[in-house]
């Protein structure tokens, strides 16, 4: 900025950068046609005050009566000019006072136009705040479930690559699905397993029932071989003698 500029700036805004009353104008700050009107509307009445004032103080009123034809004229001129004078001014304070309602009635229209426009804001900021915190919440929700120590990490799922190599329906499965899958066949795997150890189980105690059986024999056998050699055993002595 050239110091010409500065010291214009200077002039305008004054040294602490405050507007200077020689130089500040309403009607550059006034930014709705209603509030212009009125300020021209106020601009007229200054006028007919002013030249109300002008004339009554261009012709002040005498305590003396007119007392001659000419005084008596020249009177009358005066009066009529001070009522036409006084008629302008009452009629332009109808028109400042008409133009100063409507502006009031705008602005209350802007009040409650502003204030809906605010609710309708703050509904928005309420909602923003509350989409904010259910943010937070399902985040912190997902994260717990992230790092929840879930029962299948710990299964012995066959790996992925043997698992489509087996199954290669699932080549095009997502992570998801494939891990359901994974677990469903270590599942199902399972149930197989226990069929089969349960089948093993009951192939084990028979066989046991059967050993049972045999040793029951075998004891029952020995006890009667036993008493078969008791009751052979005088015919075996008489034998050796012989």
């Amino acid at each position: 900025m050239s110091a010409q500029e500065n010291e214009d700036a200077m002039e305008t805004t004054g040294i602490n950068g405050s507007i200077e009353p020689s130089t500040f104008k309403l009607l550059d700050h006034l930014q709705t046609p209603q509030y212009v009107r009125l300020y021209d509307e106020t601009q007229k009445l200054k006028e007919r005050v002013n030249d109300l004032t002008s004339y009554q103080q261009a012709h002040p009123r005498t305590s003396k009566a007119p007392s001659t034809p000419s005084e008596i004229d020249a009177e009358k001129k005066i009066q009529n000019q001070l009522d036409l004078l006084e008629k302008r001014l009452r009629a332009q304070l109808a028109m400042t006072r008409t133009v100063y309602r409507a502006c009031v009635l705008k602005i209350r229209e802007e009040k409650a136009e502003t204030a809906e426009k605010k609710a309708a804001n703050d509904a928005l900021i309420l909602g923003l705040h509350n989409l904010k915190y259910e943010e937070s919440s399902l985040r912190s929700e997902i994260a717990a479930a992230q790092n929840y120590d879930h029962k299948y990490t710990k299964l012995p799922l066959i790996p992925t690559d043997e698992f489509i190599e087996k199954y290669p329906q699932f080549a095009e499965a997502s992570e998801h699905e494939l891990t359901i899958a994974r677990i469903e066949q270590e599942h199902q795997d399972r149930v197989e397993l226990e069929a089969r150890r349960q089948e093993k189980l009951k192939q084990k105690q028979k066989l046991i029932a059967e050993v049972k059986k045999s040793k029951d024999d075998l004891t029952r056998l020995d006890g009667m071989v036993e008493k078969f050699v008791e009751h052979f055993e005088p015919i075996r002595k008489v034998l050796a003698t012989e």
